[in-house]
Formats: C-alpha cells, structure tokens, sequence
C-alpha cells in the first residue's frame, strides 16, 4: 500500500508539470552527498559535492532570476534546483581527484553555488559518497531564505 501511494504522488506530481521549464531542468542524474570530478578550464582537476537537490513549484505570473535574466513563468510548472560545493582546482589526474575524494582530502573553492541541472550535471564524473553535514548547509539556508524573498537566483 505504501509503495502505491508513492507511485500515485510522484504520478500526480508528473502530471502537474507545465512546459515553461525545459525538460532537463527536471531531472538530476546524482544524489544529495554525491561527490564528483570535473576538469577546469585551466585542465586540472576538482573534487565538487551535491549538498540539496530541491524542487520548486513556480506558479503562473511569478519570477525567478536565472543568469541574471529575470522570468516570469507563463504558466505553473516546477524545476529542480542543485546546491553544490565546489573544489579548488588542485589534481593534475582524473584519478588523483577521485582518489582525494574518497578519502576527503580536498579543498573546498565555493561553499555553495545554486545551478540548474544542466549546469550542475556538465562535465561531472561520480566518484563517491559522502553525507552532507549540517555544517555544509550554512551557505546554503542563506541562498534559500534570499530565494525564497524573490533576492537571489540561479546559475
């Protein structure tokens, strides 16, 4: 019985999704406590984290700012939204990051950067997982409440 209760909300929440939002910005291929590998433009290596993967409801007539562009969503839809932690760009190999992320040595660059899927899906590489602390979330619950008052957006 719990198992078709869950089937029917996440049905039911399908359902309820508008076009306003392209497709990808609705889906996220990694997990809360993820840690991934991307290469710099620079070509070294960062070891980066995924600390909340949250959706939003965006209701007709209201405004979210992505890129410094604001939109007002033309109908009611939702998107996904991922904070992540960020790395320094310090390894010179693919397997020197994800060997440093498995043993949680590495230096943290961003606390928190909020994305859209696409961005932070692009070029990522998962390597490991570690739970998200408490701690992690700081820079985050201030993004939020600022996004939740209309005054921050979205990379």
């Amino acid at each position: 019985m719990r198992y078709f209760i869950y089937f029917f909300l996440l049905l039911s929440m399908s359902a309820h999704a508008g076009n306003f939002f392209p497709p990808e910005y609705k889906t996220f291929p990694f997990n809360e406590g993820d840690l991934l590998v991307s290469k710099r433009q620079d070509g070294m290596f960062s070891v980066n984290k995924i600390l909340k993967v949250d959706r939003f409801d965006i209701r007709k007539g209201s405004a979210i700012n992505i890129q410094g562009q604001r939109f007002v969503a033309t109908e009611d839809d939702f998107l996904l939204i991922v904070s992540a932690a960020y790395g320094e760009s310090e390894f010179k190999s693919f397997e020197d990051a994800s060997a440093a992320a498995k043993e949680g040595k590495w230096k943290m660059k961003v606390g928190h950067a909020p994305n859209r899927t696409t961005g932070a899906a692009a070029g990522q590489t998962l390597v490991g997982h570690s739970p998200v602390k408490e701690t992690e979330l700081d820079g985050y619950r201030q993004w939020r409440q600022a996004f939740e008052r209309g005054e921050a957006g979205v990379f």
